[in-house]
């Protein structure tokens, strides 16, 4: 009897590495990098490169919406019979991972150094990021006014009160490169003080009998 052969892992996809390639770089040597030098870096020709990004502006643009995609996953799975404090957390929880890892942070400053000299960065990053988060969480504090959870004649400004919330001093402390040894409790604990806070302002008044 043949004895079952071990197939290795399959490779990572070609524009998953090259993004991955390419975020790193930025990162690390901002966005004058070129594009040769992220060919060699996500193991790719430079024709391959191109095939997959018409630019480097495009490229970017795709890290910018790859990591937002990611940040805006609880909004776009959450059941509409979820209570809004689950969701509130799972919103501010991933917010943490994502936005506020030291890789994000290096990339973020990366945003703001080159769209002084390139706006269309500064444009790109907010549209494909913040901008549609907070357009999701506002839809969806919309949803949850219309159901008699919450309750607020502006959904937008509800939403953007939270999300304000959550960058608090930690997106400052970090952008300046200032040590954060926040445990994943800590984070929790942040997460439900904002959630709570929230909810304390925004939830419908319970009607009694």
């Amino acid at each position: 009897m043949s004895r079952t052969q071990l197939q290795p892992a399959p490779a990572p996809k070609v524009r998953e590495r090259i993004i991955e390639a390419a975020a790193a770089l930025f990162r690390e040597s901002g966005f004058d990098v070129s594009m040769d030098t992220i060919a060699a870096a996500a193991d790719v020709s430079k024709q391959s490169l191109y095939n997959h990004f018409g630019s480097k502006e495009e490229l970017f643009k795709s890290i910018i919406a790859s990591r937002a995609e990611a940040m805006r996953a609880p909004l776009l799975t959450s059941a509409p019979e979820r209570p809004p404090r689950d969701v509130l957390m799972d919103v501010a929880l991933q917010y943490y991972a994502l936005a506020f890892s030291p890789p994000a942070l290096a990339l973020l400053r990366t945003i703001v150094s080159a769209s002084q000299r390139f706006p269309e960065i500064g444009r790109d990053f907010y549209e494909a990021g913040p901008r549609l988060t907070l357009g999701l969480l506002t839809d969806w504090v919309a949803r949850e006014v219309q159901s008699g959870h919450l309750s607020t004649p502006n959904p937008r400004l509800a939403a953007e009160h939270f999300l304000s919330m959550l960058l608090g001093h930690i997106q400052t402390r970090g952008l300046l490169g200032l040590e954060q040894n926040h445990t994943q409790a800590d984070l929790e604990e942040r997460a439900a003080f904002c959630a709570d806070a929230f909810l304390r302002a925004f939830s419908a008044p319970v009607n009694r009998v």
